[in-house]
This record gives structure tokens, sequence and C-alpha cells, in this order.
């Protein structure tokens, strides 16, 4: 069984492996969260480590994803290092276990995409999903915003498809085009959502 200075050093590697992929220091780690160096030293240690809402701001002034950080820490035989050149095997027990640990919310969204009756195909909709997130943020960023638009606009006028089956969190969509958008104009990559995070860890 991992004892507890095994599980600090995995979590200090989040911190490490995170800054070092968006190529920055621990000073500007340090300026940017309003602590001391010495604090994100002590992080990337393993001897402390940050809250829940200093790690939002952690990946948020990095610009990166915290997702696959989080999966490969919490479950690490299935998400750590996992690449798609892996075996069709460890993909297919990573994307199990990833469904089976999502909300009810999360499946019955999936549900709908995959089998509801809105008129797509599962399988063209999975390659629009693909191609989007192939995209840079900008060129996503403003895809939601339509997206976001057309769906509002389609509910006022009660032109919704499928009205009585699973609607989207318009109050996270809102966060994630927001949030989208600010980092666009910092030239980051990528954004946290402190809404989705607080949702997960309910």
């Amino acid at each position: 069984m991992e004892t507890k200075q095994e599980k600090a050093k995995r979590l200090a590697r989040i911190w490490i492996d995170s800054r070092k992929k968006a190529g920055k220091t621990q000073e500007y780690m340090a300026n940017g969260l309003s602590v001391s160096t010495k604090t994100v030293q002590n992080w990337e240690k393993g001897i402390t480590a940050p809250d829940l809402y200093m790690s939002s701001e952690w990946f948020d002034l990095l610009g990166i994803n915290p997702l696959p950080y989080y999966l490969s820490f919490i479950y690490p035989e299935l998400f750590e290092n996992i690449a798609p050149e892996d075996s069709d095997e460890r993909l297919e027990n990573a994307l199990m276990s990833l469904i089976k640990k999502s909300t009810m919310t999360e499946k019955r969204q999936l549900l709908f995409l995959m089998a509801g009756s809105h008129g797509g195909s599962w399988y063209s909709l999975l390659q629009m999903f693909t191609a989007h997130c192939h995209t840079d943020l900008r060129s996503r960023v403003m895809a939601a915003q339509m997206i976001l638009e057309n769906y509002e606009m389609d509910k006022s006028t009660k032109r919704l498809v499928c009205p009585k089956n699973i609607q989207p969190d318009i109050e996270l969509l809102r966060e994630s085009i927001e949030n989208g958008r600010r980092a666009v104009h910092k030239n980051k990559k990528g954004y946290t959502n402190m809404i989705n995070i607080s949702k997960e860890n309910k």
C-alpha cells in the first residue's frame, strides 16, 4: 500500500511536470500566485501542498487543463503516462473507468450525444468534437460563443430539438467561454474552471 510520503511525492510531480511543460520558472509561479518562491519549492518537494483554490490558480496561471494531471494522480494505474499508442486494452480500461466515475448528469449527457433523438450521428459528432479540440483556443472560444447564442435563442423561441432531454450546464459553459477568452488575451493555450472543480468535489 502506498505510504503518505510516496503519495506526497506523486502530488509534487504534478506541480513540477505542469510547470516545466508550460516552460515557467518557480519564480514566475511564485509571483503570479502571490506566494514566496520557497512555498513553490515546498510544493514541488512534497513538503506542503496548495489547497484546492490555489491548485486551480496554479493551472490557470499556466494555461493548462488540470484534469489529466488530477486523473493521473488519483488513478495512476489507469491514467499515469497514458498515450494514444498504448494498447487497446489499457485505453479501454481507462475510458471505462472514467465513464464509471462520471456523475449521472455527465452520463446522461454522454448518452444523449451518443443515442439521443437529436438527428445527428454520434460518429459524425465525435469527428466534429475531435476536430474542434485540435483547433487553437481562440477558434474554440468563438465556436462555443456561437453555440451558446444559438442554444439560448432556440430555447427562448421554443425551438430546441429535444427540450425534455438532458440540457447543458449553461453556467459552466458561460464561465468556460469567459475564461477561454481571458486566456486567449493572455496568449495562454488553456484555462481552468473553478465551477467545474467545485462541482466535481461535491
